[in-house]
């Protein structure tokens, strides 16, 4: 909040110099605003602390399993953001060459060539740097503040969880990165990473857990999450998950994603359940996940198929109007509904699904025009000064 209402001082400062307006006037509306910066600076960092310790015993259960990390990742995230930059920086160039009214053939052409190289550099760092330049668990926790969301699944799935859709435009986004966006309306998404991995996948916040004491830990993260989102799948510690959470858990608290096709794996979780899932209903679905199961206080299932989100964007879509509608989206959707149907309303997850697609290119743009904003300020600042 300082930083925003100091930056429009500036901002301000400058048009109205630029204006020809009174600087007097300028400089005690930038006085002011900066004063009113400060005053809120002590309880923006209050919040801060207060949101923070709120997850004290999450951190501390996480960061003990966390390997320190390296120092040369430091200039890999470097390498991180100026792939962000080219990538991003090279959109927007090729959508500026578009607007060839607005200057030469020659120039347009170079503009376009530049941003084809920019963005085709950038995407290349990009593939090579973001596994590398990702946060660990106790730093995403600490970042938002909130009781997260743990996702459990088999490590033998992670596979289909990590591959980028074909559905969407260029993009470098998984179906993971995109399931974790929509989660994290309710709260950051962790998980216990494959051990012996050499980098962590792409998606939920990974943390490791030795492969001979892993079970309290997990226990204990099931009590402090607000939601558990598991995948079924095969192996016996998938299985000890289902039944820890079957008797431990409130039955709101559990969403199951079943893959599309798999029938026989709900029929193992059959077992315990007063009203078993029917082979139809799971089974159904053309997406890597092909049904969501959410529970009642009587843990009586309700299974929902992902199917084709209805509505507008569709239609769009059928009308030849660009958008992206990868098979994530639908997953958050019917995940949306299914938490809609337990008393939980979270409106916006399949947007955010939708917008972690474009993450790359999106924040790339935003990185660029924070690169290019203080030399155009600089700029106008000689200009003003009759320097330049």
């Amino acid at each position: 909040m300082g930083a925003i209402a100091s930056a429009y001082a500036a901002l301000h400062l400058l048009v109205n110099v630029g204006m020809g307006q009174d600087v007097g006037v300028s400089r005690v509306g930038a006085v002011l605003l900066g004063a009113v910066a400060l005053v809120l600076l002590g309880p923006a960092l209050w919040l801060r602390r207060l949101r923070r310790a709120g997850v004290v015993e999450l951190v501390g259960l996480v960061n003990q399993y966390e390997a320190r990390q390296p120092r040369w990742r430091r200039t890999v995230r470097v390498a991180n953001t100026a792939g962000y930059v080219l990538f991003g920086g090279g959109i927007l160039a090729v959508a500026v060459s578009e607007r060839g009214d607005r200057m030469t053939l020659e120039a347009s052409v170079a503009v376009l060539v530049g941003g084809v190289a920019a963005a085709g550099a950038g995407f290349l760092v990009l593939r090579r740097t973001r596994p590398l330049a990702v946060r660990g668990a106790a730093q995403a926790l600490l970042r938002d503040g909130r009781d997260p969301v743990l996702y459990l699944r088999s490590f033998d799935d992670d596979e289909t969880a990590a591959r980028v859709d074909d559905w969407a435009d260029l993009t470098l986004h998984t179906r993971e990165e995109q399931l974790a966006a929509a989660l994290a309306v309710v709260g950051p998404v962790i998980a216990v990473g494959r051990p012996g991995e050499p980098l962590p996948l792409l998606g939920a916040a990974r943390f490791y857990l030795p492969l001979d004491d892993w079970q309290g830990t997990v226990g204990r993260l099931m009590d402090l999450s607000q939601l558990i989102v598991l995948r079924l799948g095969h192996g016996e510690g998938l299985r000890w998950e289902i039944e820890r959470a079957r008797a431990t858990q409130p039955p709101e608290k559990l969403i199951l994603l079943v893959p599309a096709g798999r029938s026989e794996l709900a029929a193992r979780f059959n077992e315990d359940l007063p009203t078993p899932l029917l082979p139809e209903e799971v089974a159904t679905g053309k997406y890597w996940v092909g049904a969501v199961v959410v529970f009642d206080r009587h843990w009586m299932p309700r299974a929902l198929p992902v199917q084709e989100r209805r509505g507008l964007r569709v239609w769009m879509a059928r009308s030849g109007v660009r958008t992206v509608e990868t098979p994530t989206v639908h997953v958050a959707h019917t995940i949306r509904t299914a938490l809609a149907a337990t008393g939980r309303r979270r409106r916006t997850m399949a947007y955010r699904a939708q917008l972690a697609t474009r993450k790359a290119d999106l924040v790339g743009m935003w990185l660029a025009v924070l690169l290019v904003l203080p030399g155009w300020l600089g700029y106008r600042v000689l200009q003003l000064a009759g320097i330049w």
